[in-house]
């Protein structure tokens, strides 16, 4: 009787490859996912901050509108106006009269908080020896 020796079709070489592949798919759709997520959250801050800019903005348009008015009445106006946009920051603006007519001479954010360094757990000593 003759032996034959028969190479059937291996199955660990493709089972293993496939599963390969399987978990790199998986892992990139987390990651995907993970900076979708990441994105919104940015975007959600970035529109609550742009909001809330251009709604003070609007209040100073009205203040300014209200000056105007003031100034060809006769009535005592103010220079300066500080309006709350968000937590740590103000809008600034200041304004220089002449006669009936003003000119604005700083509209600008300011920071009106300052960070405290303390809080974060610094790794590195930044200080330059001398």
């Amino acid at each position: 009787m003759e032996k034959r020796f028969k190479m059937g079709v291996g199955l660990g070489g493709p089972s293993i490859i496939m599963i390969f592949v399987v978990l790199s798919l998986t892992t990139l759709g987390a990651l995907a996912l993970m900076t979708a997520h990441a994105d919104w959250n940015l975007t959600k801050r970035t529109a609550d901050s742009v909001t809330a800019y251009y709604s003070a903005d609007s209040k100073a348009e009205e203040l300014l509108a209200e000056t105007d008015f003031d100034l060809k009445s006769g009535l005592p106006v103010k220079d300066t106006f500080i309006l709350p946009v968000q937590e740590g920051q103000d809008l600034l603006l200041k304004l220089k009269f002449s006669g009936v007519n003003y000119s604005i001479v700083a509209r600008k954010l300011t920071i009106t908080s300052q960070w405290d360094y303390d809080q974060f757990n610094v790794q590195f000593n930044d200080q330059v020896a001398e």
